[in-house]
């Protein structure tokens, strides 16, 4: 029988990073199939719970610009109980793994780690998880998912975040609609659900309250 290879997709929006990961791993991971990566949270969002056939893998950067990484873990651990996540950050493990642990991902690891870079990715896909030292405790994909699952209902879905997001930038219900393939009608839907749940009376206050919110 043919062994399955793994998928992997690399998240980050520092575009230099971005393509010297991409390069590295291609070449320590022999047995990956790696995806053309993402530059922010929102693609991630997108290409983990969209249309997209979803990787196996995934290595994300906790400290991006707009969707950071704690929330599209947790956007995509809500609606996927099989991807296999990596965190990875540039500061101090400490400072970022409990978030990571409590978002959904299955270990940390830091960006100057190249050496158990591989090793970490290669732990997680084979369903063990890595806290690269920081004693955290991670879940499983399948425990994490049934955690976030059952998290407070108030909690903005993948696609209501991507919409929101979206709509932050400026971008016009019918901009909105035709970049997720979806109906003006929907994106509306997924914006009155986002406020209804954040408690927002107007799209001017879920704009300021989704902002707020994101630089936390």
């Amino acid at each position: 029988m043919e062994h399955k290879r793994n998928t992997l997709l690399i998240v980050d929006n520092d575009h230099i990073t971005l393509m010297a990961l991409h390069s590295f791993l291609s070449k320590a991971l022999p047995d990956f199939d790696l995806l053309p990566p993402a530059d922010g949270g929102d693609k991630a969002i997108q290409r983990c719970t969209g249309a997209f056939d979803p990787p196996q893998v995934l290595l994300i950067d906790m400290s991006m610009s707009g969707i950071n990484g704690p929330m599209a873990i947790r956007a995509i651990r809500r609606e996927n109980r099989d991807i296999r996540m990596l965190a990875m950050t540039s500061f101090t493990l400490e400072d970022y793994a409990r978030e990571a642990a409590e978002a959904g991902a299955q270990g940390i690891i830091s960006k100057n780690d190249v050496q158990h870079m591989a090793d970490a990715l290669q732990a997680v896909a084979d369903d063990r998880l890595w806290d690269g030292g920081a004693k955290v405790a991670f879940d499983d994909a399948a425990t994490a998912y049934k955690r976030v699952k059952a998290e407070r209902k108030n909690d903005l879905s993948a696609r209501e975040i991507e919409a929101v997001n979206a709509w932050c930038r400026g971008m016009t219900a019918a901009r909105i609609a035709e970049s997720m393939d979806v109906s003006e009608n929907t994106v509306r839907t997924y914006l009155a659900r986002a406020s209804e749940k954040l408690g927002c009376a107007s799209r001017k206050e879920l704009i300021s309250t989704w902002l707020r919110l994101r630089s936390r």
